[in-house]
Order: C-alpha cells, then structure tokens, then sequence
C-alpha cells in the first residue's frame, strides 16, 4: 500500500471531511502525491508533514484545534519559502504545498 493509499484509508475512517468523494478530495490526493514524489525536498517534507499530521490526528493524537494550528503554523512556512524562491520553484510550492495545505485547512474550519 502506498502512503498516498494508507492517508486515504485513515482519513476515510476520521472525521476530516476529505474522506468524502468529490473534486476537492481528488484534487487534494493528486496533490499530496505530487507533494510526496517533488525534486524539492522542502515540498516533500512539507507533503510528509501534512501526511503524518493526519495521520496523527485519525489516530486521535491530536485535536482538530491542535491540527489547524499545525498546518497554519506550515502554511505560514510555505508562504516565507516561496517568497524567497526561485520563480520555478515559487510557483511550485504555491500549487503544490500551499494549495494542499488550504485545501485540508478550509475542510478542517468548515468542520467546526
């Protein structure tokens, strides 16, 4: 099983709202694939943070408040890389990690 397979078995048993089917879902799962398979090992890392993260929290380790917090912390992170990167790398942190984080972190608020 691939670790994008094992993210999507442990999210489809927590109460993230990705679990479902949808273009949001698929979009997020194209993309933390894409995150975890980057030639950027900031993105990687970033992909294998967010991964852990949920994984984690379907574990129950942590809340969902301490999740949010998390990924804004790395959004944040991401933000302050890209502005320092190069224009190709930019970019792809801005459609890889940065879109992946916004996308969980709108499911996780809309949630509350």
């Amino acid at each position: 099983m691939s670790s994008t397979d094992a993210i999507q078995t442990l999210l489809t048993a927590s109460d993230i709202p990705l679990s479902g089917p949808g273009a949001t879902a698929t979009e997020f799962f194209t993309l933390l694939k894409c995150a975890l398979a980057d030639e950027d090992a900031g993105i990687r890392d970033a992909g294998g943070l967010i991964a852990m993260a949920l994984r984690e929290k379907a574990r129950g380790w942590l809340t969902q408040e301490d999740l949010i917090v998390l990924l804004e912390g790395q959004r944040d992170i991401a933000r302050l890389r890209a502005n320092n990167a190069e224009i190709a790398l930019r970019n792809r942190i801005q459609s890889i990690t940065i879109r992946l984080l916004d996308i969980i972190l709108a499911s996780l608020i809309a949630a509350l």
